[in-house]
């Protein structure tokens, strides 16, 4: 398998390549911070032997065509597009913010996915393993006073996902969206929170167990389904009190 992660340097998008490596993938492993993709393409050719290709690019000033040629030149195809890349400011995400943050949180969580699978949608929708996976976050389930734009943008990558669900439904590539639970990585470092954290191997392989599967939307780990369930149930009178 042939498999692009973006987002791969830290958290869960490097334990997703390290599972992936160790399942026989050749990975094209895309970030912002060269300095952390080099040695770990270098450490996953000496205990997996696979071939693993840094790719240094900042989703903010994104060239997505540029991506697919980089890409497409150093694996030879594309089976698997993982987006796994986020970013957030929860502290200062609240209300009226910087109008350059605003647009900063959009681009990375939002506008970036749709540009990215777009460009290699041509190379994934009549690959009987294609797939297209992204990764978003349990703040998108109900809209709330805190990370309101980080939510706001992932919420939409989720949309857009399931729009390209319809579209596939008569071809072989799949569709997947992940809502991840609080995970132990550096966004969340220091932190308090009201429920465990999850380490991202844990997750990865939960992932890279389902990868390729039709998925409308799952939750990683699984109680997630339930908590959100309840918190969309919540009645406006009681949910505009809660301080979450």
């Amino acid at each position: 398998m042939r498999t692009l992660i973006v987002g791969a340097s830290a958290g869960l998008g490097r334990a997703l390549a390290e599972e992936l490596a160790r399942r026989g993938h050749n990975l094209g492993l895309l970030a912002s911070d060269g300095r952390d993709l080099a040695p770990l393409c270098t450490d996953l050719a000496l205990r997996f032997g696979t071939h693993a290709v840094p790719i240094v690019v900042d989703l903010y000033n994104l060239d997505a065509g540029m991506v697919r040629a980089v890409v497409l030149n150093a694996l030879g195809g594309l089976d698997k597009l993982i987006y796994v890349a986020g970013w957030s400011v929860a502290k200062v995400d609240s209300g009226p913010i910087h109008d350059a943050l605003a647009e900063r949180l959009m681009s990375v969580n939002f506008e970036a996915a749709v540009r990215l699978i777009n460009a290699f949608l041509p190379d994934l929708q009549d690959d009987p393993n294609g797939s297209i996976t992204v990764i978003s976050t349990v703040a998108s389930a109900r809209a709330r006073g805190r990370n309101t734009v980080y939510a706001a943008s992932k919420h939409g990558m989720e949309f857009y996902v399931h729009g390209l669900r319809h579209y596939l439904a008569k071809h072989p590539c799949r569709t997947q969206v992940f809502r991840a639970g609080y995970l132990d990585t550096r966004m969340n470092f220091g932190e308090s929170r009201r429920f465990p954290k999850l380490a991202p191997a844990v997750a990865a392989r939960v992932i890279a167990d389902r990868l390729g599967d039709d998925i409308a939307l799952a939750y990683v780990p699984r109680r997630w389904a339930l908590i959100m369930t309840v918190i969309n149930l919540l009645p406006w009178i009681m949910f505009r009190r809660m301080k979450i």
